[in-house]
């Protein structure tokens, strides 16, 4: 048998997952019922098995029925069914509600991240997917296609953060096929989806494309070999850019930044981008950033025309020595979030998370225009006013109110129930 598709032993997975996977109490596995995941439900279970009781992490099983194809909910309850076969614990999602009609594909990427990261918060878990080193190449390729810079092009990490929780990627090197021979070898089942066969799916279009430029010698292990390598230059830059953060960037605790102009500007414009970047991705409740969107911004600011724009719901203001970086009004969520008793956390706008003792009872978040004024505190004149109009208020037994600014509390002196913490910067005051 070629060695590129030779069977995973259990020597070599418990290598794998120990260099990966070691270090967490909890994992929760995605798995679709497709070969690659399918293995790593099998190569996991196999592996935690061998581990001193006191070692094993808790390992959940989730798999998530989509309602795209009459086939589906058969498959999410097959990945329930093997999962329990394995010994594995495992839960069943259905992505319900309006589904759209076009970009159906990256909606139910979207759709079935967060309701995976649920689960992972409820279980204080990271979470394990089966991406390769297929899906590695295939993801080059597409960031290509889009014109992509480092980052992109850098593709995925084995490790990163992405909804508030770790995303870990044990089977980066491992090639699908080597995924399948391991299955075969041990009887095991898995589907195969059809939409992996429906040109109508860019990255199918691209998995058909990479067959013909293999036999030009561009194979998945060298386009991955190039993502490492770019990866290596992206971390470089990564760390550079959090050195401006330190220099440049004033994170305030009621939800806003300042970025100071003169060392911003001293640094490299590709530094400079990183930056901005990171404190919009900190402020803008995790919308969608474009490239090229974020680069017209920066000549914005570099020009000096203007005072102000929005860019990935975040608004930016230009002033004499700095520029604030906000929520945009517009796009903080309308919809109010309640934290149960014995519930204790949630999350509000994507951009707080929030825990409360709940001892007194229910906790309602809400956008602070939407709060009786007679209930809050007086804005300090040092916070924009579009900040605070878009901040989040708790409230807790009808009337004592917790909000994300120091000194700013009501109704429970001296004491910490309620803790804003900001899902991608720094942490905010607790009240």
């Amino acid at each position: 048998m070629d060695p590129d598709a030779g069977v995973i032993g259990d020597d070599e997975a418990a290598a794998l997952f120990s260099r990966h996977l070691t270090g967490n109490t909890g994992l929760v596995l995605a798995v679709s019922g497709g070969s690659d995941s399918m293995a790593l439900m099998r190569l996991v279970a196999r592996w935690n098995a061998g581990l001193e009781p006191k070692a094993r992490p808790d390992i959940h099983v989730v798999t998530v029925d989509h309602a795209l194809r009459p086939e589906s909910a058969a498959e999410a309850d097959f990945v329930v069914h093997e999962a329990t076969s394995l010994g594995l614990p495992a839960q069943k999602l259905r992505w319900d509600g309006p589904h759209p009609k076009t970009g159906v594909a990256a909606a139910a990427r979207d759709a079935r991240y967060s309701l995976m990261a649920d689960v992972c918060r409820q279980r204080q878990a990271a979470l394990v997917t089966a991406h390769t080193l297929d899906d590695q190449a295939e993801t080059l390729v597409m960031a290509l296609a889009r014109g992509a810079g480092v980052d992109g092009l850098s593709a995925m990490q084995s490790e990163t953060q992405l909804h508030g929780l770790t995303v870990i990627r044990p089977f980066l090197e491992i090639t699908r096929a080597r995924l399948r021979a391991t299955l075969s070898l041990a009887g095991a089942k898995w589907m195969e989806d059809p939409t992996n066969r429906d040109t109508a799916y860019e990255r199918v279009r691209v998995r058909e494309a990479l067959k013909l430029l293999e036999r030009e010698g561009v194979d998945p292990a060298g386009l991955a070999r190039s993502s490492r390598r770019l990866s290596r230059a992206r971390t470089a830059l990564a760390h550079a850019a959090d050195t401006l953060v330190g220099e440049a960037v004033v994170h305030d605790v009621s939800g806003y930044c300042r970025i100071m102009r003169e060392p911003f500007f001293q640094a490299p414009d590709e530094i400079q981008l990183r930056c901005l970047l990171l404190a919009i991705r900190t402020y803008g409740g995790g919308m969608p950033q474009s490239l090229a969107g974020a680069e017209g911004l920066l000549d914005w600011m570099q020009t000096g025309n203007g005072k102000a724009r929005t860019f990935a719901g975040c608004r930016i203001v230009r002033r004499s020595v700095e520029f604030v970086v906000g929520r945009e009004g517009d796009r903080v969520s309308e919809t109010s979030v309640r934290i149960e008793p014995g519930q204790c956390v949630a999350e509000w706008d994507r951009r707080y998370f929030v825990s409360a003792s709940c001892e007194a009872g229910p906790v309602d978040l809400m956008v602070l225009r939407d709060v009786d004024e007679k209930l809050l505190p007086d804005r300090p004149k040092t916070v924009p006013d579009f900040v605070w109009q878009g901040l989040p208020v708790a409230i807790a037994a009808g009337n004592r109110v917790f909000m994300p600014v120091d000194g700013h509390q009501s109704g429970s002196r001296g004491q910490q129930n309620v803790v804003f913490h900001l899902i991608a910067g720094p942490k905010t005051a607790q009240s």
